[in-house]
């Protein structure tokens, strides 16, 4: 099987050569040759992927990504499928995937994003997390900006995104972030890498090295937050500002809009206004119950408690 994930995997590479989802696909398959063996493709049965599934949980891994790491092996067993049209793929939707948790997004508190932003004193990084923050990139959409992507002297300014499964964008940018990365621009190197950020050896900025500087701002913010939750600001603040839901799919570059669906459900303001608006009666209402339980007992109510102490009696 060695042979068959060296040829799948340079097919990814050269799909899309910025990417890097040939390593990750890689990686995965190399783990699943640690639980099969080199065995032929159509010789893994689905007990093999049980075995690969136990692998996975117990190195602790997540519901969603075993759950990447099985389409990753759904994946390949359709590209040899092309080959060979009978081999068939062991792993099971039913008997796999695992079931997952639906959690809603979780943005950046203003005052977090202010103790954050307070820190960052270089130009280059500043740029980054803005257009993370105030345009909604993934951090690998920021890492592969290239140069001619951006079209700043167009009214209004925009960059064009090259995003996840080769999916393209265009996002605008607000003053902050159009002014931030102009500032980068005119300290820029004047070097042959046409990244658009680039690295102290003067080529492109790797994920890595964008996560690592996050970590170090955090830090020194006494903060904690990820680049992923900048992102999801970016959405809750559009989602906020009652942008429809099909603009905010287009400006994330969400292939579905169910995943957009899901800024609505963690900011719906007709929720909020109908669930307040009923708390205020059923406050009011409890304060009457108050009022009317802390009033004097009439004669009448007198005799009535007697009676029923009497009977009770």
């Amino acid at each position: 099987m060695v042979n068959e994930i060296h040829s799948f995997v340079n097919w990814v590479r050269r799909r899309n050569t910025q990417a890097r989802t040939w390593r990750d696909y890689r990686h995965v398959l190399n783990r699943l040759l640690t639980v099969t063996g080199d065995k032929p493709p159509g010789d893994v049965t689905i007990h093999d992927i049980d075995n690969f599934l136990v692998m996975l949980v117990e190195r602790g891994l997540q519901a969603s990504t075993i759950n990447r790491h099985l389409a990753t092996v759904i994946a390949f067993y359709t590209y040899l499928a092309d080959d060979n049209p009978k081999i068939a793929c062991p792993v099971l939707d039913h008997r796999h995937f695992l079931r997952k948790p639906e959690k809603l997004p979780r943005s950046v508190p203003m005052d977090v994003q202010q103790q954050f932003f307070a820190v960052i004193e270089d130009v280059r990084d500043r740029a980054i997390f803005l257009l993370m923050l105030r345009c909604g990139l993934r951090i690998a959409e920021v890492a592969n900006l290239q140069l001619h992507d951006l079209f700043l002297e167009d009214a209004p300014p925009r960059v064009h995104v090259f995003g996840k499964n080769s999916k393209e964008r265009t996002v605008y940018l607000s003053p902050q972030v159009f002014s931030a990365v102009a500032t980068y621009l005119l300290k820029r190197p004047s070097v042959p890498s046409t990244f658009l950020f680039l690295s102290y050896q003067q080529d492109g900025l790797s994920t890595t090295a964008i996560h690592k500087r996050l970590m170090r701002y955090r830090q020194a913010a006494g903060v904690q937050l990820t680049a992923h939750q900048l992102r999801h600001s970016f959405a809750n603040d559009l989602v906020g500002a009652g942008v429809p839901v099909t603009t905010v799919q287009k400006l994330m570059g969400h292939a579905w809009i169910a995943t957009t669906q899901r800024y609505l459900d963690a900011n719906d303001q007709k929720v909020q206004a109908e669930f307040y608006a009923a708390a205020e009666q059923l406050d009011q209402w409890q304060m009457d119950v108050d009022l009317r339980d802390n009033e004097p007992e009439t004669e009448d109510e007198k005799q009535a408690a007697k009676l029923a102490k009497a009977v009770a009696a």
